[in-house]
């Protein structure tokens, strides 16, 4: 996941980016930690590091699965 698009996905969700459990989920999925070293570098507990790198896979594969370039069309106006 690049930076933009879990910044993005925070905004949908109304993550708290400044939580360490956010935090964590970014050190995951952006950057590439495991969870165990995420957990040791913000300080959140291993289920608030599980729950919130779940919570933004979980938003991003809806999004991917629901809007992918050519699948959908915007809808139009009456």
């Amino acid at each position: 996941m690049t930076p933009g698009q879990f910044a993005t996905i925070a905004k949908l969700i109304r993550g708290d980016t400044a939580s360490p459990s956010a935090q964590a989920a970014r050190l995951v999925l952006v950057d590439g930690l495991a969870q165990a070293e995420a957990m040791r570098a913000t300080g959140a507990s291993r289920n608030a590091v599980y729950n919130a790198v779940h919570r933004y896979q979980n938003a991003y594969a809806l999004i991917c699965e629901h809007f992918t370039t050519g699948r959908h069309k915007p809808p139009t106006n009456p």
